[in-house]
């Protein structure tokens, strides 16, 4: 196996001149950064990472810090990451955290000497300012940048989709009404039912996380509906589950649409109608502007960044 001496002889320098050029400093003529990496290549040389970290104080790794109760969402973002930060030789390392004081332990260790960066999903709180740090979908103030998904569009479209279907009664089930995604998507929700001047009822918004028991006490209360939004696929399969035992059919009864679109989607019977998280967009998109942080080539923005989500008609909606 060729090492750093083989590539200094062959390419007639020194040592430290291939050290510099494969570390990417300046300084070296051009003649000589082209010797080294004609060497490299001809000699298949690839450094050691422990030894070009020594050699940048880079690592090359980027902290990934997530919760683990994005369920679906996270067996779709996290190869995505990975493959965009492979794309861009990088490496990716991941904390699993749910609270905001265990993310922010989570962001210090990371930052502390392990990643270069930190790309943190979900954060429950805003994080300390810093340009190695980037959020998505998080709470942000304007010392962090934050590329999010937007709920508010993504309600909106839901409810208008199946408003133009004849639905009028519509439940909105969401992780948690409090939460800055629960406000984002019943402003969404709201903002359908006044274009079409429909009047807003708090008791068909409900929390979903423990999804049985919210939408059995809807079912209780003999609320009238025709269409349910979930903010999670999971969501609309325990909805679906539920609404059987109750004799109502899907869709014929209750039509549902979520603001997820995972796999599970498509094996939901019948397969479930989304607005789409934008998985791809968002994965490819946090490695360029944390990647760019990292260079300062990019401030951190003092806005938000937002993504839409597309609509993906499959058949557990139908007209009324």
């Amino acid at each position: 196996m060729a090492n750093i001496t083989d590539v200094s002889r062959l390419a007639n320098v020194s040592k430290a001149t291939v050290s510099r050029v494969l570390s990417g400093s300046r300084g070296v003529r051009e003649e000589s950064r082209l010797a080294v990496l004609q060497a490299a290549e001809q000699l298949n040389f690839r450094p050691n990472a422990t030894a070009r970290s020594l050699a940048t104080q880079a690592t090359d790794c980027i902290g990934i810090i997530l919760s683990p109760q994005l369920g679906n969402r996270l067996a779709s973002m996290l190869p995505l990451l990975e493959g965009a930060l492979a794309k861009a030789g990088k490496s990716m390392l991941v904390r699993f955290a749910d609270e905001a004081q265990q993310q922010q332990l989570a962001v210090d260790e990371l930052l502390g000497g392990r990643c270069d960066g930190v790309l943190v999903i979900g954060a429950k709180q805003s994080m300390n300012q810093d340009e190695r740090l980037l959020q998505l979908d998080g709470v942000s103030d304007s010392s962090n940048f934050n590329l999010c998904y937007d709920l508010t569009f993504a309600t909106e479209s839901a409810c208008r989709f199946l408003l133009g279907k004849g639905h009028r009664q519509m439940v909105l089930m969401l992780d948690d009404k409090l939460s800055p995604a629960g406000k984002s998507a019943i402003q969404g929700y709201q903002q359908a039912l006044q274009q079409q001047s429909l009047p807003y009822n708090s008791q068909l918004v409900i929390d979903g996380t423990d999804n049985q028991q919210a939408l059995l006490g809807l079912l209780n209360r003999y609320l009238p509906f025709t269409a349910l939004v979930v903010q999670q696929d999971a969501q609309a399969a325990d909805a679906m589950r539920l609404l059987r035992e109750f004799n109502l059919n899907i869709p014929q009864d209750v039509s549902v649409i979520s603001l997820e679109g995972s796999a599970l989607a498509d094996q939901l019977t019948p397969p479930l109608t989304c607005i789409e998280y934008p998985s791809e967009r968002l994965a490819q998109e946090s490695v360029r502007v944390l990647q760019a942080q990292l260079t300062q080539s990019l401030r951190p923005a003092d806005e938000q960044q937002k993504f839409h989500g597309r609509l993906m008609v499959r058949e557990s909606v139908v007209a009324r």
